[in-house]
């Protein structure tokens, strides 16, 4: 597609002509150049902030979806296979390298920043469903490995690196309760999804679940609704929060402090006209937030059900298209969901979902892989205020040194942040190179999750992959935990089988909130060494054993990459 700096580019090269040197340095005579005068003479501390193409965030919804999904998608297979085949199963290492090569074609420019003619992303449709298809059929092979064939039970999976509670959808013959192999006792509800359980899953690993013989009564905090005169009060034993009558949030307390979030009404849409001046697809002009155009209408909200979890559902219209939304606060739940549906329906538009928030900030937090970057919260300066729109993976936050709130997503990665608000952008609707780019039904998740304390000590790292990986449920019988990181900043993102054809085990950590610290990582399998390796899994030095499993020191957002080495 056209692109400015190319234009720009060719230019300066036209005007230069003849005063350039006949022979220009290769990139290796340069750097040993520079390594004989001592090093660079300028240096560069911070984001090199690209001030332009912010559209390409958003721009093609869909793809963008595909792109957070392929990559969970096929880090759930690496994760599992790795393990199943120390139970014996053959690692998939080509097909899997095959699958791997597909996602990362899409990241190609211009394909995932959504600037390609339409042919591309019919392809893309069909390529990612050969993905999860083939990455699914692998998966199961791998859980059959790993399971051992027990009638009448099931076992739910959890690849994330913390234990966590979450909420799981059970079969019909759990509706008296579950049993845990210890002989615990879970109650089940009847929803609208069907029977449903709060359940503890360990880090890395699985349990196994047992229909109860029983219904027991068990002593448990509700997920509430109670209609007021202002809407519809959510509260959990977490989280107190008014919904108005538009399906906004106009009050969020958090119970352990009685702290308010809220400033203004939050969950509020927003929508401009989106022209650029030029490149449709690929640029956001600042301008927008100077024709904003009439919200939400003829909206309807109703309550759905409480109890496991509390559920709102909340319809409307914008301008030319409708949405149904269903406002979610699970019984032990610390964020507040909204998963949306979208009948996107517009040209030249773009929309924006508005949590202003009562937290000072001068900088706010944009999670990027494998850490995050603090960019401006205010636009004083030339160049804050070119960063009208920058880019998040799953969470942007504001926090001072006592207090702090965020927004998550499952699959958008434009935001903006001015003063208090945080502003994740939902949907454009670009013309070309794709005419009514977008149009049709779009479908996500965000939230919003509020804390106590410092950043460094809160959960919003972990919230964010919850949003993103969700417990995979199979039958039969398994009770483990492979992996275990005793400090809560440090993350498991890769576990794979060595390149090199060994069967060795490969790790790959990162320290997460910009905090040095000392981890002890303890491995549940067999294994001779471990080694430090670079990114090519080249063996460094070997890994020293503390206490407790591995100790592994990190730097503040360094990745470490582990090799565990075959004791077979």
């Amino acid at each position: 597609g056209p692109c400015r700096d190319h234009l720009e580019y060719a230019e300066r090269q036209k005007n230069l002509e003849g005063s350039l040197p006949m022979k220009m340095a290769g990139p290796m005579e340069f750097f040993q150049d520079m390594e004989e005068k001592g090093g660079p003479k300028n240096t560069y501390v911070g984001e090199l902030y690209f001030s332009a193409h912010r559209g390409t965030y958003t721009t093609q919804a869909l793809m963008k979806k595909h792109n957070r999904k392929g990559e969970f998608a096929m880090r759930e297979l690496e994760f599992w296979s790795a393990f199943a085949s120390l139970y014996g199963m053959t690692y998939p290492k080509e097909k899997i390298e095959e699958l791997w090569k597909v996602v990362l074609l899409h990241q190609f420019h211009d394909i995932l920043p959504g600037t390609c003619i339409e042919r591309v992303y019919e392809e893309t449709e069909k390529a990612f469903a050969e993905i999860y298809q083939q990455a699914d059929e692998m998966l199961g092979k791998a859980f059959r490995t790993l399971l051992s064939d027990e009638s009448n039970t099931i076992t739910v999976f959890n690849s994330l690196s913390f234990e966590r509670r979450c909420m799981v959808t059970l079969p019909e013959r759990f509706q008296t309760g579950v049993t845990l192999s210890d002989g615990t006792y879970l109650p089940v509800e009847k929803t609208s999804n069907g029977y449903e359980a709060i359940v503890t899953l360990p880090a890395c690993g699985a349990i196994t679940l047992r229909p109860a013989s029983e219904t027991k009564k068990v002593e448990r905090t509700l997920a509430t609704i109670t209609r007021v005169d202002g809407g519809y009060v959510m509260e959990n034993k977490h989280i107190r929060t008014l919904v108005n009558w538009r399906g906004e949030i106009v009050s969020f307390i958090l119970k352990e402090s009685g702290r308010e979030f809220t400033t203004e009404s939050m969950n509020t849409l927003h929508m401009y006209k989106d022209v650029p001046r030029l490149f449709d697809a690929w640029d956001i002009d600042s301008h927008y937030i100077d024709q904003e155009m009439e919200g939400a209408v003829n909206i309807t909200v109703e309550e759905v059900q409480q109890g496991i979890e509390a559920v709102l559902k909340v319809r409307g219209t914008i301008h030319e298209s409708s949405y149904i939304q269903y406002i979610r606060l699970q019984e032990e739940g610390k964020r507040l969901e909204f998963e949306t549906e979208i009948d996107w329906r517009e040209t030249h538009k773009l929309l924006k979902v508005a949590f202003p928030v009562d937290v000072y900030a001068e900088n706010a937090i944009n999670e990027m892989q494998f850490g995050y970057v603090e960019r401006p919260a205010h636009r004083s300066r030339a160049f804050e205020k070119d960063r009208y729109e920058v880019c998040n993976h799953r969470y942007s936050a504001f926090c001072d040194g006592a207090h702090g709130a965020a927004v998550l997503n499952d699959c958008k990665y434009g935001i903006s942040m001015n003063q208090n608000r945080l502003e994740l952008t939902l949907l454009r609707a670009a013309m070309s190179p794709v005419l009514r780019s977008d149009n049709g039904i779009n479908k996500f998740t965000y939230a919003f999750t509020a804390w106590e304390g410092p950043f460094a000590q809160c959960d919003v790292v972990r919230q964010g992959y919850e949003m993103n990986v969700k417990p995979i449920i199979m039958d039969g019988a398994l009770d483990v935990s492979f992996i275990h990181i005793d400090q809560p900043n440090i993350v498991l993102d890769t576990v794979k089988v060595a390149e090199d054809g060994s069967g060795d085990i490969i790790l790959r950590l990162y320290e997460s909130k910009k905090s040095a610290v000392t981890s002890n990582v303890y491995v549940n399998a067999s294994f001779e060494k471990a080694y430090y390796c670079d990114m090519l899994e080249n063996e460094l030095e070997e890994v020293q054993e503390g206490n407790e499993g591995l100790s592994v020191p990190f730097r503040a957002f360094e990745i470490k990459t582990i090799r565990l080495k075959n004791d077979k």
